[in-house]
């Protein structure tokens, strides 16, 4: 009898345990997103047929596109739409996402106007100079070699996966820079913790009114949404930043196309009619 008792309180305990645990959490950064699928409630099938389409397109038959778009209009962000998303890439001067972010949050105010600068005309000198200021300020070795390594260092610290990129150099014009769409968006989203991050998003420039944008998007629902940066080389666009969409849901994006077969502007049109249907969300 003792012994039936015995087994049963066991099983009893057992049981109760496991419910009251529940299932291990798993552990998380808190400075990047724990990302979940869009919810089903939220209508992103006209941008996620755009998305297809562009896929299909006979100008990217030959490229390489990657992309990756995040909604964070809850504290829970989710992914909205993904696609070679950490491989990695060309990325042009959206590099200086990287570089001017640092800047603003190793130097402060004596910056801001030099970073202001920077993102919105894209100006290469500026960047490849904050860069090699970096570098100096850090490792008292104002190079270029040194401001990569910093860099790297940096966001690295701030949470966002660094593996497999690289800095050749300070401004996007070099092949050799490698970055993924997903590192790109983690950096937009790590800086919305920073204490510069107000100065940081109003340095990108604003469709169809500011910057390399200002005549991007006019008279659609993306002028004055879309924030970002842009980037362009020899068979190279890239564009990521942040969206308030019509229905006031807050994205961040990433966009990489490499070695496209068509001229620059054509692919930046298609690649701007996606962020109108960002916008449009």
């Amino acid at each position: 009898m003792l012994l039936k008792n015995t087994l049963t309180l066991t099983i009893f305990l057992i049981i109760f345990s496991s419910c009251q645990d529940g299932p291990a959490q798993k552990k998380t950064n808190p400075g990047l997103p724990v990302h979940a699928q869009a919810e089903k409630k939220t209508n992103y099938d006209t941008l996620l047929l755009a998305l297809e389409n562009l896929k299909k397109d006979p100008c990217l038959v030959p490229a390489t596109l990657g992309y990756f778009i995040i909604d964070v209009t809850s504290k829970q962000p989710v992914i909205v739409a993904e696609w070679n998303a950490k491989k990695m890439m060309i990325p042009a001067s959206t590099l200086k996402i990287f570089v001017t972010g640092a800047a603003l949050e190793i130097f402060g105010p004596p910056v801001i106007k030099e970073v202001t600068v920077t993102n919105q005309m894209s100006v290469n000198w500026r960047s490849s100079k904050l860069l090699r200021k970096i570098g100096g300020k850090i490792s008292e070795t104002p190079t270029t070699a040194a401001g990569a390594k910093t860099i790297l260092r940096f966001w690295k610290d701030k949470g966002v996966d660094t593996d497999g990129m690289v800095f050749d150099d300070g401004n996007g014009l070099s092949r050799h820079n490698a970055i993924s769409p997903k590192q790109l968006v983690d950096a937009l989203y790590a800086m919305r913790t920073s204490p510069y991050y107000q100065v940081f998003f109003e340095s990108l420039p604003l469709a169809g009114i500011s910057g390399t944008l200002h005549r991007a998007m006019k008279g659609t629902a993306a002028e004055g949404r879309i924030r970002a940066k842009t980037g362009t080389i020899a068979a190279v666009k890239s564009f990521a930043g942040y969206a308030h969409t019509v229905s006031g849901h807050r994205l961040i994006f990433s966009f990489i196309v490499n070695d496209f077969d068509c001229r620059v502007k054509p692919m930046k049109k298609k690649l701007e009619a996606v962020l109108v249907k960002v916008a449009e969300l």
